[in-house]
């Protein structure tokens, strides 16, 4: 039952995540208002694998473990990013504390959801391993084993090709000192973009993963 709980709330969490990237297509109050839905189950997300944080000093610790706990411990550093500086930007929801916004606050936000939006498609990769481990193994030496390689080398293309027309890797370094929306973008496309990076860097993980698996063997 808990199980399927941290599974709910992961997946409503993510596509929360996915459509808050979109603000140009929310609008700004809808933006805030999932911001803080958002919020409430990243929270709830944290209660539920309070375990995990039990685990922290136990056991042996290789690569994927470290690895882990890296990831994780700087998608926590960004989405705090996100989540102070939202109230300090806010126009909307948090009007009522009358903070004054700063570009500190603004900048801190932008390079905060784009490290928090990589960091969470690394995250997802690292979870999706096993899954992608199975499914590995089954294509292999099969009819469809190039197929499945062709895909694979098609997502990498893919997101270096969406890094570069999302102009996300500026957002990462603050290369850009204002962040322009195209409202007119069509929303489907736009929301194909950004899952098709998540899926990609997902890949991109598993497929590091798997070659340090390989080393290791050596």
């Amino acid at each position: 039952m808990k199980k399927n709980l941290r599974i709910i709330i992961d997946i409503i969490m993510f596509i929360l995540f996915i459509i808050l990237m979109g603000y140009h297509i929310t609008g700004n109050k809808t933006h805030e208002i999932l911001g803080v839905i958002t919020f409430v189950f990243f929270i709830l997300h944290h209660i539920v694998n309070i375990k995990w944080y039990k685990t922290l000093f136990k056991g042996k610790y290789n690569f994927y473990r470290v690895f882990q706990i890296i990831i994780d411990v700087f998608l926590f550093i960004a989405m705090t990013g996100i989540i102070v500086s939202s109230i300090i930007i806010s126009s909307n929801v948090f009007s009522f504390l009358n903070i004054k916004t700063t570009m500190f606050a603004r900048n801190l936000h932008m390079i905060s959801t784009s490290w928090a939006f990589v960091l969470m498609a690394i995250h997802l990769g690292l979870h999706l391993n096993i899954m992608l481990s199975k499914f590995t193994k089954k294509m292999k030496n099969s009819t469809f084993e190039y197929v499945y390689y062709l895909i694979m080398a098609l997502f990498i293309i893919f997101v270096i090709y969406a890094f570069i027309d999302n102009e996300l890797f500026k957002d990462m370094f603050l290369l850009n000192k204002f962040k322009f929306f195209d409202y007119q973008e069509n929303p489907l496309i736009f929301y194909v973009k950004i899952l098709g990076i998540v899926i990609s860097l997902s890949i991109i993980t598993y497929l590091i993963l798997r070659l340090s698996k390989r080393k290791n063997r050596v």
